[in-house]
């Protein structure tokens, strides 16, 4: 049943270059919560960035998150823009779940390579997480907040960027396995601010055999 993921994954790396007219370089996004996608349940998620500042355009991100554990999960990453490539892999892990007294505490962590222009970008990322889920009348919120930081070198450069990233996923009462992400990333070292939405569809193997 990974093989079907794993398709639509390829087929959509292979259409975000003609969709995409964009010059930006786009990386470190967090687009996630502390809710885990459990063993046999996978989740993808399409996210357009939009850069607000020191590049200007527009990145399309696929990701593709399965369950290894309840507390514990995996995210394959592919992201392209007109001069801009990026593939990663992430590890996650929240130790602290989502209950009455307290909010969801965890994080990722997993590396990033990307190639824009003629140069090559290797990033170490960690991407530490708070979030809380809400029942509300419009369906079920889950704000949530990161910093993600990394170790990135590009060519013999190497640096430290840093940011602060808050933002919501809404999952509407009328459809189950669809949800909504939007999130906003502040500049603090070295990095971009941006703008990300998040379509989100959420499915299983009982699923895929039907």
């Amino acid at each position: 049943m990974l093989k079907y993921a794993l398709t639509a994954l390829l087929l959509l790396s292979t259409l975000m270059p003609v969709l995409v007219p964009t010059t930006a370089q786009a990386y470190f996004s967090t687009m996630d919560t502390g809710e885990v996608t459990q063993p046999g349940h996978y989740r993808t998620i399409l996210e357009p960035q939009f850069i607000l500042n020191k590049y200007d355009g527009v990145n399309l991100i696929g990701r593709f998150d399965t369950g290894l554990a309840d507390d514990k999960a995996v995210r394959a990453i592919v992201g392209f823009g007109e001069v801009d490539f990026q593939l990663g892999a992430f590890y996650k892990w929240i130790p602290f779940p989502d209950s009455e007294g307290q909010p969801a505490i965890g994080g990722s962590a997993g590396v990033l390579y990307g190639r824009a222009g003629d140069e090559t970008e290797l990033s170490l990322r960690f991407h530490p997480l708070v979030s809380k889920h809400f029942e509300t009348e419009i369906g079920d919120l889950t704000p949530f907040v990161s910093l993600p930081l990394g170790i990135t070198t590009r060519d013999d450069d190497t640096f430290v960027p840093i940011q602060l990233a808050v933002g919501s996923e809404w999952k509407t009462l009328n459809w189950e396995n669809l949800r909504f992400m939007a999130e906003l990333g502040l500049n603090i070292n070295k990095a971009f601010s941006y703008l990300s939405f998040g379509l989100v569809y959420e499915f299983d193997e009982a699923s895929l055999r039907k």
